[in-house]
């Protein structure tokens, strides 16, 4: 491992910006080599294993979010979403707990929620990601498919993390969404009424629509939601083919990483370079969208380009834009202040084998009030290819403190792309 802080000469005989600059390094919180589900009683397990609902070697872990409560303590949630059967529970709490091939899980809220395996869709599914809010809420975005079979429509849940209880649930239309050709992936929530002073009531939700190409705006006030739809959800049929750590597949994923700074809905189809932008007062006009999907096209903006493709991403509170390239594998940020191009691209240190697809990311302030940067790390690569060695490391949780960067400049040079 390196030392906890070095200096480097930041990017230097690249196309990209060159900085001096004391950088941190990425820590590996948790890692796997196999994913490790608990139950809460051995009968649980047994059972789950008669019935082919636990098969290890069949999950792929998406996401990651943290929270810290004053009486719960620090938690961390991760997802495996159904992309086939074996998978016993699709949301968990990670445990202090360790076996043979990494940290134990426990099922979120209760196994109770889970075990139904689509045939109850007053349980939890399948869920790609979540979002973790300032209410101490989690949002559930829930496609309700099981191994390419929709058993349930896609849901929102709200979960109270003080009391981890269901506090809302909404059920999408089929007007928001087609069967089984959608598959909602990606959630991030606005807040417009946060604590202290607020009552978290009026929340806004954008759902990427990875499948069939789409964004669906949940508005809490009036617990209703829409579709939009714009060329720019859709992948690239030049940037299909993806090469990570020297291995190739082909990934044509649409519209996939979120992110906002409040003004703005910035989002990119995996399978693409570019960065695109639309104004949240444009998204949020229900009646434009709810008599035409493909309103407003003009309002939609290419931001710029980026190295290569890349599969989420976050935003801090002072609008930097982090996400980790393909190839090569580069933990990036992008200041909105400068142009969206390689050359204002600030990588900074990370191993490469940390990195392999980094499918979840977050944002998120600890208890001294400072911004870290949380990842997923998956090797999908593997995944696609079959050839995943469940004697190595596959997947790792990583966190990265962001006070050191958020702040530095990239020196003014020419600004053309």
């Amino acid at each position: 491992m390196l030392g906890k802080f070095f200096v480097v000469l930041l990017l230097a005989l690249t196309p990209h910006a060159i900085l001096n600059v004391e950088l941190r390094e990425v820590e590996t919180v948790y890692e796997w080599k196999q994913m490790v589900f608990g139950f809460p009683t051995e009968a649980d397990r047994q059972e789950a294993i008669a019935n082919g609902n636990l098969v290890p070697e069949n999950a792929t872990p998406i996401d990651v979010a943290t929270h810290q409560h004053p009486e719960k303590g620090s938690r961390i949630f991760t997802t495996t979403p159904r992309f086939t059967t074996g998978i016993p529970y699709t949301l968990a709490v990670v445990t202090d707990k360790n076996e043979a091939n990494g940290p134990v899980l426990q099922p979120y809220p209760d196994y109770s929620w889970h075990n139904s395996n689509g045939s109850d869709c007053d349980r939890i599914t399948s869920v790609y990601r979540v979002a973790i809010t300032e209410c101490d809420q989690m949002f559930i975005l829930d496609t309700g498919v099981v191994a390419e079979v929709q058993h349930c429509p896609p849901q929102l849940l709200v979960l109270d993390l003080n009391t981890d209880t269901l506090s809302h649930r909404y059920i999408f239309d089929s007007s928001t969404y087609t069967e089984v050709a959608s598959r909602f992936i990606t959630p991030i929530v606005i807040v417009n009424d946060p604590p202290p002073t607020g009552s978290c009531s009026k929340v806004q939700v954008y759902i990427a629509d990875v499948l069939f190409h789409g964004l669906v705006v949940y508005d809490s006030e009036l617990n209703t939601a829409w579709r939009v739809e714009n060329r720019f959800m859709y992948p690239d049929p030049d940037h299909g083919l993806l090469s990570i750590a020297d291995e190739k597949f082909i990934l044509m994923d649409g519209i996939f990483g979120l992110a906002s700074d409040r003004e703005l809905l910035y989002f990119h189809p995996l399978a693409s370079v570019s960065e695109y932008a639309v104004p949240l007062n444009v998204i949020n006009n229900r009646t434009i969208f709810e008599e035409n999907k493909e309103a407003e096209p003009h309002a939609f903006r290419r931001v710029g380009k980026r190295s290569s493709s890349c599969a989420a991403q976050a935003m801090d509170s002072h609008n930097n834009l982090y996400y980790v390239t393909f190839d090569p594998i580069m933990l990036t940020r992008w200041s909105p202040n400068k142009p969206y191009n390689v050359k204002y691209e600030m990588e900074f240190p990370a191993d490469p084998k940390l990195l392999e697809f980094v499918s979840g990311m977050k944002v998120h302030k600890n208890n001294a009030g400072k911004e870290e940067l949380w990842m997923m790390s998956n090797r999908y690569q593997k995944v696609a290819n079959g050839n995943l060695d469940f004697s190595e490391i596959n997947f790792r949780i990583l966190r990265r403190a962001l006070d050191d960067i958020q702040n530095a400049s990239i020196p003014d040079e020419d600004q053309s792309q």
